[in-house]
C-alpha cells in the first residue's frame, strides 16, 4: 500500500473532531479542496480492498459499498467507482439516491460514480430490499461509508441502522471509511448499533475516539491523503 500505514500511538497524532474540521479548512485555504481529499480518500479505500482481496481471473471478490448521505458516503461512492472500473463486481447500497444527496462534494461524487457504476453493469440498490440484503450477505468485502466524524453518539436509526446490522450479521470483511459507523470519532463510545470493522482507514490522521478505542476499529490504518504532517500542528 502506497500511503496507508498502521496507526502508531507513539508517532501518529490523534486530533479531536473540531481540530480535524479546522485542519480541513486550512488545507482548503492552501489550495487542496475537499473534493480532492474525497477523491484521495476513495482511492485509499479502494487500495486497501485491492490489497486484501485481489482481483483474479479465478476469483472476483464481491464488494458491497454502503453509503450515507454525507461526505463520508462520498468517500464510499468514489471507492465504488474505482473498484467497478477495475473490474470488481460492485454493489452499492446508499441511504439516499445520488441525485438526492445534498452535501457537497459528496453529491458530485455520487452522481459521477452512479453513472460509472451503470456503465460497468454494477447494481445500485435501495436499502430494505431483498436484493440489498442478499448483496451484503453474499459479499466478500463490505465497505462501510455510512456515518463519519459528524456522528456524535446515541442511537443509530433508520436505514443506516439496518445496513450496519446487516453488515455485522454477514461473514464479509468490513472496511470502515474514516470511522466505523456508530462509533463516536470524538470519544470512542459505540452507539447501538455500531459497525464491527475488520479494517478502518482513517483519513489524514487518527481521531481521538479511534485512538481511545482501537479495538473497535479492527486494523486501524491512516491514509494521509497527501497532507504534509506539519499541517497537523
Amino acid at each position: 500500500m502506497r500511503e496507508l500505514h498502521d496507526f502508531d500511538a507513539t508517532t501518529d497524532r490523534a486530533l479531536d473532531v473540531a481540530e480535524v474540521t479546522a485542519l480541513e479548512q486550512r488545507i482548503a485555504a492552501s489550495g487542496t479542496g475537499l473534493s480532492v481529499l474525497m477523491a484521495r480518500a476513495g482511492a485509499a479505500l479502494a487500495e486497501l480492498v485491492e490489497s486484501i482481496a485481489p482481483l483474479e481471473r479465478a476469483h472476483q471478490p464481491a464488494v458491497t459499498v454502503l453509503c450515507g448521505s454525507g461526505n463520508n458516503g462520498g468517500d464510499g461512492w468514489v471507492c465504488a467507482r474505482i473498484l467497478a472500473q477495475l473490474g470488481y463486481p460492485v454493489t452499492l447500497v446508499p441511504t439516499r439516491p445520488a441525485a438526492e444527496v445534498k452535501a457537497q462534494p459528496a453529491r458530485d461524487a455520487a452522481v459521477s460514480a452512479h453513472a460509472a457504476l451503470e456503465k460497468a453493469d454494477c447494481a445500485v440498490l435501495s436499502p430494505g430490499t431483498k436484493e440489498a440484503a442478499a448483496a451484503i450477505a453474499q459479499a466478500d468485502i463490505v465497505v462501510d461509508a455510512l456515518l463519519g466524524t459528524g456522528f456524535s453518539g446515541g442511537e443509530v436509526t433508520g436505514s443506516a441502522a439496518q445496513l450496519i446490522e446487516a453488515a455485522n450479521d454477514s461473514s464479509a470483511l468490513v472496511v470502515a471509511a474514516d470511522v466505523p459507523s456508530g462509533l463516536s470519532a470524538q470519544t470512542g463510545e459505540p452507539a447501538t448499533p455500531c459497525a464491527r470493522a475488520d479494517y478502518t482507514v482513517t483519513m489524514i490522521c487518527a481521531k481521538t475516539g479511534l485512538a481511545a478505542n482501537p479495538a473497535a476499529c479492527g486494523r486501524l490504518l491512516v491514509a494521509p491523503l497527501g497532507v504534509d504532517a506539519r499541517q497537523l500542528v
